[in-house]
């Protein structure tokens, strides 16, 4: 049905668009959790022991994890993927939301007005691009 009527395909892939952002922001933080979590356990660990690994010492090992670990956290906290996959989870709710509402007022053959659900559609996109402005300027 969204293939008949322009606006229903355009918020549909506005909506899988949104997806497929926050899954690759939902991916995107938790390998960073995981690797900033990783990354304290070897500090530690190498703080702990003494032992050598290739040749170098424990204490060398864990002066450069310990390097690498603000590096991740800075990271995280400029590219904000927790937000961002928050924020287009949120946008794809409501493009979904307005997608539900037109293709049942379609499906019913009941009486709509196109230019609403235009400036509605466009209200979300707007609102989505300011909040990932804010986002993305911390």
């Amino acid at each position: 049905m969204s293939n008949d009527n322009p606006l229903l395909s355009t918020i549909e892939a506005a909506a899988k668009k949104h997806s497929t952002e926050a899954s690759r922001h939902k991916m995107l933080h938790r390998s960073l959790w995981g690797a900033s979590s990783i990354i304290s356990v070897l500090v530690a660990i190498a703080t702990a022991f003494d032992f050598s690994l290739l040749n170098f010492p424990s204490k060398n090992i864990a002066t450069f994890f310990a390097i690498i670990l603000p590096m991740v956290t800075s990271y995280i906290v400029l590219r904000s993927p927790e937000k961002l996959w928050i924020h287009e989870i949120n946008i794809r709710n409501q493009l979904l939301d307005l997608h539900t509402e037109l293709n049942l007022l379609i499906k019913r053959n009941a009486q709509y007005d196109p230019a609403a659900f235009e400036q509605r559609y466009f209200a979300i996109m707007t609102t989505a691009n300011k909040k990932w402005i804010e986002i993305k300027e911390g």
